[in-house]
């Protein structure tokens, strides 16, 4: 196989930031920095049929129109003469920045440089791509065009080219994990190649809440400790002992929570070992073997993240199903977008030798013998990407929440059948491609039936990224109005729930001082009066005019909320759901009252790829798969955010 500097043959992209990245086709990876500067690499054109560009005829002048994009309406704005489109603009957005990114940049620059409708969309932003062509459509029309003509007109050119590449190492996916494993290998020297197989990074990790959990450091952001938080920690150590926890080391915690109290602190106890226990209790698996050490590689990550510039804001929060105030946010960024500012920021001040193939997703690992050597796949212009890696393949293609079928078949947990329609949070492209491509190689699958729901979805698009009330931590009511369930319970026990409540449906109930609304926008940036247009959120300046909004019976509804505001004022225990972590400050007492809309939705896979301590992929009788390792969620045990550990901790053990 022909060696090809990869120096040479990607000089721009090391010297651009991966925003600007997401936007750049695969075609154009090995062409020169003026094509890239000056084209904005287009592909070329071709003719593809009837009503070429050429022959179009408008009323000269600016337009403006809009179609549903996936989280809300795209606006654009036209500018025609009379035989060509000269300008398209995107006005207004709502989907997620990054994800729509590289559809708002290269979807009007192809149909101002094509003259034609007929162009492709982005990969992983594809309701946003259709979204800006059928509004420059109802442009063209408004121009007393024929934009049925211009969507048979040029379109871009597909390659056959094979390219071959040689790299230190390959990463499969730019999500969280990935992108860890890409940069650590990166800023040891490593010459790194990710495929992509959307057209940005981020992954999943975009459309999360972003939270990273923090241990240390962090004092002055800690709330608090209330009562609701001691009797939830001691509930934490009994089921700790009831689950098999050793004594040793649930005793341990204790007399660490009594010594941090002793010393005269207010602040709320936490440590990684009181981490583990409350993982275990939630999760399930053994505290000591397993989520003690996951606890030290997130503290490894958090301080990896803040030497390279991350930082943290606020005070420390819980959110559903982790009630436990250790979540913390990014500064002034949304979502996971502030984890890949940072990687942004330092592949490029760093100039780090990493090389991004987006839209191009693995179909095949390259095996010599019996060792993984590479990976091979085609861009979504057709080109082919062969790349050699002397240290092996990452595999952080992420879990397969996006695939109904694979749901369905390692399913264990969850009442769906052939007829169910299961929604997910994720975004596109997690459909349990590196399961498959590791499984092809005698790689074991292991619990797979464990699957994560996410109980408080969007009911409308799934999303996690809506929510009003406490970071979901609010009063849940059913669609009748009544409570139902604890609502600092494990997401498992929630989801179950909501699947047993009428229509499968809830409201999180919260007033002015508990929805998380601050200057009218949620904790993810969401403008509260936009959630309300859109039927996302209701409003309402008393409960009753609250429970006619939502279809409750009034007289139930305000019996829910003041027997909840009992129990947050102390007043009385919550002898029927039996939710500890409470104090007054969760008290429903202050208009506007709010009643968030939610259901359940695929969220995360628990179950993945066997690995090995050092993320070596396993067969089934144990034997490591020379060259290939596994992290992120594509590998068992691990999911969420803090999962990009696992990828800084398996760069670091193989160069160790």
């Amino acid at each position: 196989m022909k060696e090809i500097n990869t120096a040479e043959v990607f000089p721009t992209l090391r010297n651009i930031s991966l925003s600007r990245r997401t936007f750049v086709a695969c075609a154009a990876i090995a062409a020169a920095q003026a094509a890239l500067v000056s084209a904005g690499c287009a592909p070329e054109v071709q003719s593809s049929g009837d009503g070429l560009a050429s022959t179009a005829a408008f009323a000269p002048g600016t337009y403006t129109a809009s179609a549903p994009g996936k989280k809300g309406p795209v606006t654009v704005e036209v500018r025609m003469s009379e035989s060509a489109i000269e300008s398209v603009e995107i006005v207004e957005f709502e989907d997620t920045e990054r994800i729509s990114a590289p559809a708002r940049e290269r979807v009007p620059q192809q149909i101002v440089e094509l003259q034609s409708l007929n162009v492709d969309t982005v990969t992983g932003a594809t309701l946003t791509s259709m979204a800006i062509i059928e509004s420059v459509a109802d442009c063209v029309n408004q121009a007393n065009g024929d934009a049925s003509a211009l969507k048979k007109a040029a379109s871009p050119e597909k390659s056959d080219e094979t390219k071959e590449i040689q790299a230190d190492l390959v990463v499969c996916g730019a999500g969280g994990a990935g992108m860890a494993a890409a940069v650590a290998a990166a800023q040891q020297g490593l010459d790194v190649v990710v495929f992509e197989k959307t057209a940005y990074a981020g992954g999943n990790a975009l459309v999360s809440g972003g939270w990273l959990e923090v241990f240390e450091g962090v004092d002055d952001m800690k709330p608090d400790m209330t009562d609701g938080n001691r009797d939830m920690f001691h509930a934490t150590l009994q089921k700790s002992l009831d689950n098999g926890v050793p004594k040793d080391f649930v005793d341990a915690v204790q007399a660490d929570f009594d010594a941090y109290f002793a010393a005269g602190n207010t602040k709320v106890y936490d440590s990684m070992e009181y981490y583990a226990l409350d993982y275990a209790s939630r999760n399930g698996g053994p505290a000591k073997e397993y989520w003690l050490p996951y606890a030290h590689k997130v503290n490894d990550l958090n301080n990896w993240l803040f030497d390279q510039g991350y930082t943290v804001s606020g005070t420390l929060v819980g959110i559903v199903g982790f009630p436990w105030p250790r979540k913390a946010h990014a500064v002034d960024k949304e979502n996971g977008e502030g984890f890949f500012s940072v990687f942004d920021n330092t592949v490029e001040t760093q100039s780090l030798p990493i090389t991004f193939l987006f839209e191009t997703p693995v179909s095949e690992l390259i095996v010599d013998g019996k060792a993984v050597v590479g990976a091979s796949g085609q861009c979504a212009d057709g080109t082919t990407y062969r790349v050699m890696a002397d240290r092996g393949v990452i595999l952080a293609t992420g879990g397969y929440s996006g695939n109904p079928d694979l749901l369905k078949k390692y399913n264990e947990m969850w009442p769906w059948d052939e007829s169910t329609v299961i929604p997910t949070t994720n975004s596109y492209g997690h459909t349990g491609d590196g399961h498959v491509l590791a499984e092809g190689l005698g790689a074991e699958l292991k619990n797979m039936g464990r699957q994560m729901v996410f109980p408080i979805a969007d009911s409308i698009d799934y999303s996690t990224e809506t929510i009003v009330g406490g970071n979901g931590l609010g009063l849940f009511v059913n669609v009748n109005g009544e409570r139902f369930i604890n609502e600092s319970l494990d997401r498992f026990a929630l989801s179950a729930a909501v699947m047993k409540q009428p229509e499968e449906k809830l409201f999180i109930i919260s007033d002015a001082l508990t929805s998380g609304l601050v200057n009218g926008y949620n904790e993810q940036g969401y403008s509260e009066d936009k959630l309300i247009e859109e039927s996302k959120l209701f409003r309402a300046d008393s409960l009753e005019e609250l429970a006619q909004m939502i279809g409750a019976d009034p007289s139930v509804f305000a019996k829910a909320v003041d027997d909840y505001n009992a129990i947050a004022r102390g007043d009385v225990a919550d002898t029927v759901f039996g939710r500890e972590n409470m104090s007054e400050k969760d008290a429903i007492v202050e208009a506007p009252f709010y009643a968030s809309p939610r259901t359940w939705a695929a969220h995360v896979t628990i179950g993945g790829v066997a690995i090995g301590p050092d993320y070596q992929a396993l067969t089934a009788d144990g034997a490591g798969i020379e060259g290939l390792y596994v992290v992120g969620e594509c590998s068992d045990g691990n999911s969420g955010v803090s999962s990009m550990s696992t990828g800084l901790s398996c760069v670091n053990q193989m160069l160790a």
